[in-house]
């Protein structure tokens, strides 16, 4: 082999050993590029991921409070209404156990006198004396021994009226005062009303007409049920006609 052939073979070789080295290096670059890329987006679909499921997460618990808070609300007022109706259902039960009521409604304890009331003087029966009732407007009346609390100046009305309740018609009910009844014109018999009295429940504010007018005076007493022995503070109405003097 010439000098010639020899250089041309040596410059071959380098030129060839330099392509390898090259393309070596290239594919080093590549990998490395394409690990990077791997690694961003795996990274980008962690983000994406972990934002997804926390998003997830929140509104799943969001869900489950306010599902819990609905169900503690439904409970509350469940329970309210229930302890009202029970309230009500065991003073309807106790009333009519202790004699607590009047033409089928339950007897308001709380009611008080309407005002303006003018007192009676020169009666039959005078506030203190002691006295036998002969009504029957209730059970536990009749025969009972009472006291009479007040004596008042004014006429006696027998009515007919609807609860409103939506319960049946209460008939021929004794007694409400001219002050207990709201009308247009005077007040006699066959007269449409509104009933001001809240002697018992359901009975303000029911509409009803006037059966008969009794003159006064009007009696409140306070007497002892014959029938529970319980003591029924000053009761409304009995006429002058309804009461008779202990001996």
């Amino acid at each position: 082999m010439n000098k010639k052939s020899l250089i041309t073979s040596l410059s071959v070789a380098a030129l060839s050993l330099s392509l390898v080295s090259g393309v070596a290096a290239s594919a080093d670059s590549m990998s490395n590029m394409n690990m990077h890329d791997s690694h961003m987006s795996s990274m980008k679909m962690s983000k994406k991921s972990t934002k997804k499921a926390t998003k997830k997460a929140a509104k799943k618990s969001s869900k489950k409070s306010s599902m819990k808070m609905t169900k503690k609300t439904t409970a509350k007022k469940s329970s309210m209404k229930m302890t009202k109706k029970s309230s009500k259902k065991m003073n309807m039960k106790h009333s009519m156990m202790s004699g607590m009521m009047m033409d089928g409604l339950e007897m308001n304890m709380n009611s008080k006198l309407p005002k303006g009331l003018k007192k009676a003087t020169h009666t039959k029966f005078h506030v203190g004396q002691k006295v036998i009732l002969k009504a029957k407007h209730m059970e536990g009346m009749y025969n009972a021994k009472a006291t009479v609390a007040g004596v008042y100046k004014t006429n006696l009305y027998e009515i007919d009226f609807m609860p409103t309740n939506g319960g049946k018609m209460v008939k021929n009910h004794k007694w409400v005062v001219s002050s207990e009844l709201k009308a247009k014109g005077a007040l006699k018999a066959g007269k449409k009303v509104t009933v001001l009295a809240d002697h018992m429940y359901d009975m303000k504010g029911a509409k009803g007409k006037i059966v008969k007018v009794h003159k006064g005076p009007a009696y409140v007493v306070t007497f002892k049920d014959t029938k529970t022995h319980m003591v029924m503070k000053n009761h409304k109405w009995l006429t002058q006609q309804e009461l008779k003097a202990i001996k």
